[in-house]
């Protein structure tokens, strides 16, 4: 079992991403190095190792590796010892909703430190008056907000050896980024990417001739998103009304611009990258403070 564990979560922010402590009493920390020691193992036993390709779905034995991966910035200078020097999550109760992942910094018997990593998302956000707890013969609801905690670990981070391990791609890059991991798309796979079946573009010629390379990781990204798999051109119009972005619909595609500053916004979208400020609600660029 683990000789100690310490849980932070992980908020997007309108600057990137922000650590923030969750503080556990002393029973359910015990009880939490037991159940996630043991989905440690069931994430790491028997498992084949294999280098990350945006291209391959891993099935459920195989887990993605990525060596010499470096963590984000805003996990500088925080480790085990120093979780607790991090702002409490209750002081940012706002941030809640945003929470995009779980981060528990571990020591392992033989003292070496691990970070195993949980998604999470809204649906995982308990709220008073939606969710009802027995309290010896009376059910009660939530006085404040709690979390529901996953099952199972969607990552692993080693950083002795800078050794990331993952099973999902679209899963892992909500809470660490992946994206400089891709492998730009060509202009076969631009032309490729734009012929399916959910996007209508205006101009192939004019976003696949001499894309730049911002263009190039950004189609290749969603290329293995699964988006125009997942949702009609209807939904994704729907969803992008709440984010300032204008998307026409003709036959159930999506119309894509020709010019080059409506898609990049149109992508910026469809991979997520657009963030609401959780006050303010402006409309911000991930990992960037300049206003969108």
């Amino acid at each position: 079992m683990f000789n100690d564990f310490q849980l932070a979560a992980i908020a997007k922010t309108q600057g990137g991403y922000q650590l923030l402590q969750i503080p556990l009493g002393q029973n359910i920390q015990t009880e939490f190095r037991a159940t996630w020691y043991q989905q440690y193992l069931e994430f790491t036993n028997e498992i084949e190792e294999i280098p990350f390709d945006p291209g391959f779905q891993p099935e459920g034995e195989q887990r993605f590796v990525l060596t010499d991966y470096d963590l984000p910035a805003w996990f500088d200078d925080v480790q085990r010892n120093s979780v607790d020097e991090l702002d409490l999550i209750s002081v940012h109760e706002q941030q809640i909703d945003n929470i995009k992942g779980l981060v528990a910094f571990v020591q392992k018997e033989d003292d070496s430190e691990m970070l195993l990593f949980q998604n999470f998302s809204r649906a995982h956000v308990i709220r008073p008056g939606r969710f009802l707890f027995l309290d010896r013969d009376l059910y009660k609801s939530a006085e404040n907000p709690g979390l529901a905690l996953q099952g199972k670990l969607s990552a692993i981070y080693e950083p002795l050896q800078s050794k990331l391990l993952f099973q999902h791609f679209r899963t892992t890059n909500t809470f660490l980024p992946l994206t400089d991991q891709y492998e730009e798309a060509s202009e076969e796979s631009i032309r490729e990417i734009l012929a399916h079946k959910r996007l209508l573009p205006e101009n192939v010629d004019a976003l696949a001739l001499n894309a730049s390379q911002w263009f190039r990781k950004r189609f290749a990204l969603l290329r293995d998103s699964e988006i125009l798999d997942d949702y009609t051109a209807a939904e994704i119009a729907h969803h992008a009304g709440a984010y300032g972005v204008n998307i026409e619909v003709e036959d159930d595609k999506v119309v894509f611009p020709a010019d080059k500053h409506t898609a990049k916004r149109v992508l910026q979208f469809l991979n997520e990258e657009l963030y609401k400020g959780a006050i303010t609600n402006r409309l911000y660029e991930t990992n960037s403070k300049r206003e969108a």
